[in-house]
């Protein structure tokens, strides 16, 4: 007993943990399994889940119902075909595409300080040359 639900014993009790481990609690609050959520609906879902796996449903086929009745929202996880394959494969690739423009950004940073003479001091203009005459001459006056 879960909760008030009675899980039936045998076949009939995996495919209760089945379905209520694959399906989302659509009751509004946080998203978690049916198992999960302690909500009310929840428990009502538990019920009826309980009710058609004791009727000799399977897993599946309780899991296959709901998403007829609610759309694959109602999964805990999206299957991984089709427009879904996105969802599991795009974070892996964009951490990857990530990886490779870093890395060659690193490596364009690192010829770039390499072509640059490391003792060399860059150019002085001709009006540099006479702000650092004046400033000389003010810092020396005002000792």
């Amino acid at each position: 007993m879960i909760l008030g639900v009675v899980v039936p014993p045998g076949p009939a009790g995996k495919a209760y943990e089945h379905a209520t481990k694959a399906l989302l609690c659509d009751c509004g609050c946080s998203p978690q399994s049916v198992k999960d959520c302690a909500c009310g609906h929840a428990e009502d879902l538990r019920v009826a889940m309980a009710q058609d796996a004791a009727s000799g449903q399977s897993g599946e086929a309780i899991v296959a119902a709901y998403v007829a009745k609610h759309g694959q929202k109602i999964l805990v996880s999206p299957p991984a075909t089709g427009f879904n394959l996105i969802a599991w494969t795009g974070p892996a690739i964009g951490l990857l595409g990530a990886a490779v423009m870093i890395a060659f950004m690193l490596r364009r940073w690192r010829r770039a300080s390499a072509a640059l003479p490391q003792d060399a001091t860059p150019p002085v203009a001709a009006a540099d040359d006479a702000y650092l005459a004046r400033l000389r001459r003010e810092v020396e006056e005002g000792r």
